[in-house]
C-alpha cells in the first residue's frame, strides 16, 4: 500500500512538471494580439490540483485581477512548429467583466497544452478543456505583464447561458 501512495505521489510531480514544461516553452505576452485582435493569454496556471487553496473558490477569486465571462467561439488544436507538442487554441469573446478594468480587445485567445490533431493525442493534466458554443467565467491573473489562468482548470467554470 505504501508503495502504491509513494507511486502515485511521483506519477502526480511527473505529470505537473510535463505540464509546466510545456507551458514554460511558450512565451506569454499581454499586449501580444493576433490580427483579429484578440489578447493572448499563454499560461494556463499549472498545477492547480497541487495547491491546496485552489479548492476554495474565495482563494481563486481574490487572487484573480480579471474575471471575464464570454462565449466559446473557437478551439481548434495545432501541433507546434517542431511538430514535438500540441496546444489547443480558444478564441473567446468577451461577454461581461465581473473584476477588473476592461481590455480595448473584446475577445482573448487561450493558448493550452494539449489537444487532439488527427489521431494523436496529448493530454495535460490540469489543463482547462473549453468547448465552443459554451459560455464560461476565467479567473485571470496579471504577473509582469503576463496573464494566467489562476489554478488552471479551477479558474474556469462553465455558466448557465441566459435565457
Amino acid at each position: 500500500m505504501k508503495k502504491l501512495i509513494i507511486s502515485i505521489i511521483v506519477i502526480t510531480i511527473i505529470a505537473a512538471s510535463i505540464g509546466a514544461y510545456f507551458v514554460l516553452q511558450t512565451p506569454a505576452n499581454k499586449t501580444a494580439t493576433t490580427p483579429e485582435g484578440r489578447i493572448i493569454v499563454k499560461r494556463s496556471g499549472g498545477a492547480g490540483l497541487l495547491i491546496a487553496e485552489c479548492a476554495d473558490k474565495s482563494y481563486i477569486t481574490e487572487t484573480a485581477d480579471y474575471i471575464i465571462e464570454g462565449t466559446v467561439e473557437k478551439v481548434e488544436s495545432k501541433w507546434n512548429e517542431e511538430r514535438t507538442s500540441i496546444f489547443t487554441y480558444t478564441d473567446l469573446k468577451i461577454v461581461k467583466y465581473v473584476k477588473g478594468a476592461p481590455f480595448t480587445e473584446d475577445k482573448l485567445q487561450i493558448v493550452t497544452p494539449g489537444g487532439i490533431v488527427g489521431e494523436i493525442g496529448l493530454a495535460v493534466e490540469d489543463q482547462p478543456i473549453f468547448h465552443e458554443g459554451k459560455k464560461v467565467r476565467i479567473y485571470l491573473q496579471e504577473t509582469s505583464g503576463e496573464f494566467s489562468i489562476v489554478c488552471a482548470q479551477m479558474g474556469v467554470e462553465e455558466i448557465e447561458q441566459a435565457q
